[in-house]
């Protein structure tokens, strides 16, 4: 073979590549394009359209103000399925449960949610005085902040903001002071402590299982002396 003729190989072999690398890029950009088209293209909406968020909030507030479920559904024109999921994944997502206690006797159960300001609560005494909320047995929501409120320190305490800042509290928020003190208040020998997602678990498990009375209160009292270690209190800390 010549020099000119090795010349001319070569330079076919190097148009080939060129080609091979052309078809290769051309390929992988026509995969992109292809697939651009489809992320671009409108999908069919399978089941109800989502719920704005705006929407959901306007549904909380008419709640929180102690509109029905039904009433709701109907005036916003949204489905009553819809609405009681909106409000029960509220519910859950702000709920926080409290065993109030006197000692070692658990007297209350508050199961509270802040998103749609409702409360529930067991009562484990008829101690009118050690109960959270005494003769009450359907407490609102501002009956539940100002009891929270009662197992702090006054928010006219004299040098209040520097306890606040000793503790790591940038304000008064009784929510948040409650985390630090578990409701501990000179004068007796109460307090509230807050339970995890676990032992709520089961708690619901035992509402369930009983019926409201005599039945759901002896049940309630049995799960509580089985999780005591979760609830009680080292005495040293009273």
């Amino acid at each position: 073979m010549t020099q000119k003729e090795m010349e001319q190989q070569k330079e076919i072999e190097r148009l080939q590549n060129k080609i091979r690398s052309l078809l290769d890029a051309y390929e992988r950009v026509s995969l992109e394009l292809e697939q651009l088209k489809t992320e671009q293209k409108p999908q069919k909406q399978k089941g109800r359209p989502p719920v704005k968020r705006e929407v959901k909030e306007r549904i909380l507030a008419r709640y929180r103000k102690r509109d029905t479920m039904r009433v709701i559904s109907k005036e916003e024109g949204i489905a009553l399925s819809t609405v009681q999921k909106i409000i029960k994944e509220a519910s859950e997502q702000s709920r926080i449960v409290y065993v109030y206690a006197d000692k070692e006797i658990p007297t209350t159960i508050i199961d509270a949610s802040a998103l749609t300001q409702r409360v529930e609560i067991e009562n484990l005494t008829d101690d009118m005085l050690s109960r959270a909320f005494g003769i009450q047995e359907h407490p609102s929501w501002e009956d539940y902040e100002t009891f929270l409120e009662t197992r702090c320190m006054p928010r006219t305490r004299y040098g209040i903001k520097a306890e606040l800042h000793r503790m790591g509290i940038d304000s008064y928020d009784p929510f948040q002071i409650l985390e630090k003190t578990a409701g501990r208040v000179c004068g007796d020998h109460q307090y509230l402590i807050r339970m995890g997602k676990d032992w709520i678990l089961r708690y619901d498990q035992v509402r369930k299982g009983s019926r409201k009375g005599t039945d759901r209160r002896k049940k309630l009292l049995t799960f509580m002396a089985e999780t005591e270690r979760e609830w009680k209190l080292d005495e040293s800390k009273y």
